[in-house]
């Protein structure tokens, strides 16, 4: 057997347990999730929210160059839920309660903004 057909031989189940390893990590980060709603301006710079209609709070992280061209839109956001570091859950949890009021959030971090309609309902 050539070194080469040796070397590869090799080389390909280390490649696929890699690539296994981090489909499982992918996994574990969070849960998809597709929200649509009214999109608004969060109290904090780049901050901004969706509440759904069943009343939970979004807060959404990322893609902040494309939400602020659609604040005060109806958008359709998909992305996964995300569980912040205790520092950043800290600095930011003043401001998710004030949006939030007395329902629920969780933090999205963005991976899709599509714009469903220029206003938002009354």
């Amino acid at each position: 057997m050539s070194r080469f057909l040796s070397h590869l031989l090799r080389s390909v189940p280390i490649a696929l347990l890699m690539m296994f390893g981090l489909q499982i990590c992918a996994q574990d980060s969070g849960n998809s999730v597709k929200i649509t709603g009214c999109l608004k301006q969060g109290g904090e710079s780049h901050g901004y929210y969706i509440v759904a209609p069943d009343g939970k709070m979004y807060e959404l992280l990322g893609k902040t160059d494309e939400l602020a061209k659609h604040v005060n839109h109806t958008v359709s956001v998909t992305g996964q839920t995300t569980k912040l570091s205790h520092p950043e859950e800290e600095k930011r949890e003043a401001s998710e309660k004030n949006e939030a009021g007395s329902s629920s959030y969780v933090d999205v971090t963005v991976t899709d903004v599509k714009m469903v309609n220029a206003n938002c309902p009354q």
